[in-house]
């Protein structure tokens, strides 16, 4: 069933509290920080001008929802790092996963329908009822059993509550663990001389 438009009401939209300490993944190109948040309309749920962060619930969420094809250069992993983040405070997200989100016209649609117009819409009117963010299905996992958590901005009310607690270069053990979940293989490009 296609996703429709967000209601006129959201009232009583299923939530999920996030709470403090909560850790989140993200991966990033190394010359950015690791709290990004997206106004550029290319992503499922960016509100602009406010911006959206993206995190998923485990590095190999955040792993296969950047990489999307299943041969990856190497030398587009070297770019980028795997950032922890660690919620300073609760936050309370609208819970696109709840069964209850169907009554408001949620389908399944809303975690890989291609119209991120409709998408954003449907983030704009949560952002709108009060909502931090949403809490969705990652669209890149084909077992739909991979979360995110969308955060929206404004960059400065948000990225004070945020903690990176590690970004580092992403590892080969992550790489492996990929590639046998997801069939996903990372391969040099360049030519050995």
């Amino acid at each position: 069933m296609p996703l429709t438009e967000p209601p006129e009401s959201l009232t009583g939209f299923p939530a999920v509290a996030l709470s403090k300490a909560s850790v989140l993944a993200r991966v990033h190109r190394a010359d950015r920080h690791p709290v990004f948040f997206s106004t550029s309309d290319d992503g499922r749920f960016d509100l602009s001008p406010d911006g959206t962060l993206y995190l998923a619930g485990t590095d190999e969420g955040a792993f296969v929802e950047v990489f999307r094809s299943r041969l990856i250069p190497r030398e587009e992993v070297a770019v980028r790092q795997l950032a922890l983040v660690e919620l300073g405070e609760e936050l309370t997200l609208a819970d696109l996963t709840s069964a209850i989100a169907r009554g408001f016209g949620v389908t399944a649609a809303i975690h890989a329908s291609p119209d991120y117009a409709l998408c954003q819409r449907w983030a704009a009117a949560l952002h709108a009822e009060g909502f931090d963010g949403v809490y969705y299905r990652l669209g890149h996992d084909p077992s739909a059993t991979e979360v995110g958590a969308a955060l929206f901005g404004p960059h400065e009310h948000v990225a004070q509550r945020l903690i990176v607690v590690d970004d580092q270069p992403i590892s080969d053990e992550l790489i492996e663990r990929v590639r046998k979940r997801f069939g996903m293989l990372v391969l040099s490009t360049r030519r050995q001389s």
